[in-house]
């Protein structure tokens, strides 16, 4: 027989502050995309360069959003913001509806 999961504020706490900084890393990395081209423009106009560019830029989106995309909810165990293959970044868990905002201090 399976024993309950015992509950502990502070790991509860430390789990919901590693979800939101990783949705930070990844909402981050999509609001600096033009900032980044626009940069990437003014140092060297040419077509190769915004190419290289572009393409770091899409390699960090993939490690940020497969980074949170892994992120564990501290109160089902499942991963927050995927459901089988769809990965959404909502404000709730897919799976036991555990709001993003639970748990902060402050």
């Amino acid at each position: 027989m399976e024993e309950p999961k015992t509950f502990d504020p502070a790991t509860f706490a430390s789990s919901m502050r590693l979800i939101r900084r990783r949705r930070k890393y990844f909402f981050a990395t999509i609001i600096g995309y033009l900032p980044l081209m626009l940069l990437a423009n003014k140092i060297s106009p040419t077509i190769r360069s915004m190419a290289i560019t572009f393409g770091i830029w899409v390699v960090i989106l993939f490690i940020t959003a497969l980074y949170s995309a892994l992120a564990r909810c501290p109160r089902c165990g499942n991963y927050f913001h995927m459901h089988g293959m769809s990965l959404l970044y909502l404000r709730r868990c897919l799976h036991c509806h555990l709001h993003i905002s639970e748990g902060k201090t402050g």
